[in-house]
Order: structure tokens, then sequence, then C-alpha cells
């Protein structure tokens, strides 16, 4: 490259816009350059924007080592430097957000069950637990999380360790067990705001922990995170259908069995209603579960979740 006469451009003629025309610079400043033509291959992920600013760091510190000592320039090396301190800190800022993410034994078993599977982050379910308005309580053995016709429908809760019944009047509905929610009928069938009340109580038997978050909170943060709002819509649904197929096991035999003993699907609105009229007729225990019927399928008639319809059986 030294032997290339840069000086002969200059009496050519041929270069107006350069009259004088230098040799090549140091080779560090080439070196520099060609550290920064690197760098934008990098990948579009993590790992090549780790990779990208760490080179042009390199290339950075170079042109300032060049701009220091070789042309002596302060303007030179005082712009290349914070280049150099910029992308550092960008390379800090990545790593730091590539950090693992570790939660709480009850909240991974939460976390690998249910979000890990639906391609959820650590990141992302970090901030679903770690909302301001999200309490991680523990409910002894009789206490109650809602109390019929008194605890308003402004919460969604999810039973991470323990059981919990439902009560209607005092008479067992189903049992609520680890990893599903306390309240998913009753949170999808209100919006945020309502005065509704629980139609039913919802009472720990045994010693439970329970992940509560408030609906202001919850919808704050859906309304940033759609894709998480999406996946929660997904896990309320599917536990609302656990709940439907629960309640299809309790409803008593001489209104829900037809002419050819087949089970009718308690979701359809003509036999909620009939469910419903026959607690205030017979009044037994089982015929009790009409309160969370109804609730349940308020629920699954909102538009946000559409659930998986139910093969009706032959006697239907």
């Amino acid at each position: 490259m030294s032997n290339l006469d840069f000086q002969s451009f200059n009496s050519s003629g041929f270069w107006w816009l350069c009259t004088q025309w230098r040799e090549p610079q140091h080779f560090l400043i080439q070196l520099a350059h060609t550290c920064c033509c690197v760098a934008f291959f990098a990948r579009n992920d993590n790992c090549g924007l780790i990779v990208l600013h760490g080179i042009l760091v390199l290339g950075f510190l170079l042109i300032s080592t060049w701009a220091w000592n070789i042309v002596c320039s302060p303007d030179v090396f005082s712009w290349n430097f914070s280049f150099v301190l910029i992308n550092m800190g960008q390379v800090f800022h990545i790593l730091y957000g590539m950090r693992p993410v570790k939660f709480p034994a009850e909240l991974e078993q939460i976390y690998a069950s249910l979000f890990q599977p639906m391609r959820v982050s650590r990141l992302l379910f970090k901030k679903l637990v770690t909302n301001d308005q999200t309490q991680l309580v523990t409910m002894p053995a009789g206490e109650a999380y809602a109390t019929q016709n008194m605890t308003r429908t402004d919460r969604l809760a999810i039973l991470i360790t323990g059981r919990a019944n439902v009560l209607s009047d005092n008479n067992l509905l189903h049992p609520i067990l680890a990893r599903q929610f306390l309240d998913s009928p009753e949170f999808e069938a209100t919006h945020a705001g309502s005065e509704e009340k629980f139609k039913v109580s919802v009472v720990a038997s045994m010693p439970c922990r329970v992940l509560i978050w408030q609906r202001e909170g919850l919808e704050f943060l859906f309304a940033k995170e759609t894709y998480l709002a999406h996946i929660m819509s997904i896990l309320i649904a599917r536990d609302i259908t656990t709940k439907i197929y629960t309640m299809n096991q309790k409803v008593t035999v001489q209104f829900i069995i037809t002419d050819k003993g087949s089970h009718l699907d308690i979701r359809l609105p003509s036999v909620t209603s009939v469910v419903t009229s026959s607690f205030a007729t017979h009044g037994s225990s089982s015929g009790r579960s009409g309160t969370r019927c109804n609730s349940i399928h308020q629920s699954s008639s909102t538009p946000l979740h559409r659930l998986p319809d139910e093969e009706s059986d032959s006697g239907i």
C-alpha cells in the first residue's frame, strides 16, 4: 500500500473535489474500520447484538488510540472514545437482559406447568407475578377466598398448592385443585368496575397458597403485553371448560338424564334454566350447582373466549 503514489493525483487535475491527497493512514485506522465492517455482519439476535457491539467497541477503541497517539487530535479521540463507552453500555444492557430469571419454587411450578408450554418467557412471566397489584397469600383451612353474595368479582386468583371447595349455601359444588383458577368464571363473566358479587363461596379445605391479581392492575398489564393477554385468555378459557365438565358430573340425575340415558350439556341455556328452576323446587344439595352453572354459562358466552364446542349427545 505504501508503494502507491497518491501525490500524483494532486497534479492530474482529475480529482477536482480534493486538491491535496495524502498517503494511506496508519494501520490502526485500517484495522479499526475493518472491525467496524465485520461487526455489521452479526446476526439479529441477542448473541449477534453482543458480537456487534463488542466488535464496535474494539473498532472505536483502535480509532481512539490512533487519534491520541498518531494524529494527536483531541476531538477525534473524544468522539470515538464516547462511542466506545456507548457500545460497552449496550453490551452490559443486553447481558443483563439475558441473565437467568429465577422464581420461588412455588412459582416455578406454575410457570413450568402453565406458562412455559405456552412459550411465555421468564422475563414476561416475571412481569405478571411481580406486578404491584399482585399478592401471594397463605389461606389456612376453612378460610374463605370469596363469600357468597358478599365478595366482589374484582380479582383473579390461581391456586398454587392445596385444595379449595366451591360451595353454594354450604353445599359442595366441586373442588378446585392446585394450578387451577379459583374464580375464572366470575372473572370472565364480569368487567372492570363491575359491582357483581360471587354467587358461590370459595373456601380452602386445606392450607393453600394463592396468587391473586387485582383486575385493574392485570388489565393494565394486558394493555401493554398483548401476547401475555392472549395466553391468559387461553388459560382462563381452558379452566372454565374444565369446570364445565366437572359440573356436568354434579348435576342431579333426575333432571339431566334423557330418555336414552345420555348426559345433557349444562352449557346450553335451556338446560341451565331448567337446572336453575329446579333448585327452587327441590332444594337438594346437588341442585345447588346451578349458581355456578349460570356463572360458567355466562363466561363461556363472552366474546373474549370462544370455548370449544362439546359434541351434543344423541339424546339432545
